[in-house]
């Protein structure tokens, strides 16, 4: 994503990157300051300089954000050298989708918007949350400030290859190796969440529940995931059919 030019690195002219004006690049890097307060001190300790090396607009990425305005900022890194230095994505925090049924005052009053909620979430949910996690603020489309997250691009994520993947058995066992994954990411308790929201221990609550029943504990979640899969493939027919049958106004069926 970075090319060096006269020793200096800076990102590279490339499909989905956007060059800012003067003006838009001064409110990303006033936003990037402003972040700088998000990230606790203890992963600010040795570990970066936060000196902004170049900055870019982006076309939206990751799962649904696809469409929403995003950023990308190069930070000098661990010390000066090339390598060390760092990109951190600006992504726009997109709406909770159980909020839009889950009418609850005092959680919606908690966040300061959706890249706040984003941020304090993933920090709960996740083993080994990024370093870099924080939130920022953003003119939106009407010029009332918009909430962001920010966080690292790891330079170590790749894409799979599913081309190679075209056989059942080989199906089957990627599923278990993601299913895997993504149960040892999540594998944390919430006792370093936001106390003031949710004042109960979850992980207790739920292992108080389970006693010793595991067993039972494995079967309620496979007959749920079966009746999920289910609800899927029944959603996905009915959007299909009325697709088919001209029911969305602004799309006509291909």
């Amino acid at each position: 994503t970075t090319v060096v030019a006269d020793y200096n690195r800076r990102f590279a002219e490339r499909s989905g990157v956007r060059r800012l004006d003067d003006d838009e690049a001064d409110q990303v890097k006033a936003a990037f300051t402003a972040y700088l307060d998000t990230v606790p001190d203890d992963k600010k300790e040795g570990v970066v300089m936060f000196d902004v090396l170049d900055v870019v607009g982006r076309e939206g990425f990751g799962i649904g954000s696809a469409g929403l305005p995003t950023y990308n900022v190069l930070i000098e890194g661990f010390s000066q050298a090339l390598d060390n230095d760092v990109v951190l994505s600006l992504k726009q925090g997109n709406v909770a989708a159980p909020s839009r049924v889950v009418q609850d005052e005092e959680i919606a009053g908690f966040f300061r918007h959706h890249g706040h909620r984003t941020a304090l979430s993933q920090r709960a949910l996740q083993a080994h949350a990024d370093r870099f996690l924080g939130w920022t603020e953003l003119p939106g489309h009407d010029g009332a400030p918009t909430g962001f997250v920010v966080s690292e691009l790891s330079p170590y994520e790749a894409d799979l290859d599913w081309a190679a993947i075209d056989e059942p058995e080989q199906m089957i066992e990627v599923v278990g190796q993601l299913g895997q994954a993504t149960a040892k990411i999540h594998c944390v308790d919430d006792d370093d969440a936001e106390r003031d929201l949710v004042e109960v221990s979850v992980e207790q609550v739920v292992t108080d529940c389970v006693g010793d029943d595991v067993d039972g504990l494995v079967r309620d979640l496979t007959e749920f995931a079966h009746r999920y899969a289910g609800q899927v493939r029944e959603d996905h027919a009915l959007f299909v059919d009325a697709f088919r049958s001209g029911a969305f106004a602004e799309v006509a069926p291909a």
